[in-house]
């Protein structure tokens, strides 16, 4: 498996403006070897750029090259556990500012991009009125199930 690194793609430096993301989770190693192998663009439906670079895993939109999300990974003996994490709050860059909703989305990415899991994607609250899968599309250009929106109920015929 052939790994990317920073230079694969156009990148961006992480922002200056961030907030803790407050993920938790542990990997086991041959997980951590995908995450660290990252992903790098196939085409222009695919909307990130993933990889590892001086410890941490970076996720940049890969039309832009802006970082948003930033893992930190470290190997324990009982696993890979993801030591501390922060989300892009630069409003020139990012329009998020819902953590827990960040959390989510990163978790979606690590585990059906990264990982290849089955993993509904996360629909945030305030978008009902948009089409499915639009807004799925604008984040991560392909399709997934999709998870009710926070503070709805999932629909029944689903």
């Amino acid at each position: 498996m052939t790994r990317v690194n920073i230079t694969s793609w156009k990148t961006l430096p992480p922002p200056e403006r961030r907030e803790p993301l407050g993920l938790v989770a542990v990997f086991s190693d041959p997980e951590a070897e995908l995450l660290v192998s990252g992903l790098r663009p196939a085409g222009m439906d695919d909307k990130w750029f993933i990889c590892f670079y001086q410890g941490w895993l970076l996720f940049h939109r890969s039309w832009t090259g802006v970082c948003i999300y930033g893992l930190r990974l470290e190997r324990l003996p009982d696993g890979v556990h993801v030591t501390d994490s922060w989300v892009n709050r630069d409003p020139t860059q990012y329009k998020g500012a819902d953590a827990e909703y960040d959390r989510k989305l990163t978790r979606f990415l690590i585990d059906a991009l990264l990982l290849g899991l089955p993993a509904a994607f996360p629909m945030p609250a305030g978008v009902e009125h948009i089409p499915a899968g639009a807004y799925q599309h604008s984040v991560v250009g392909r399709a997934f199930p999709e998870s009710p929106a926070a503070g709805q109920a999932p629909d029944p015929e689903s």
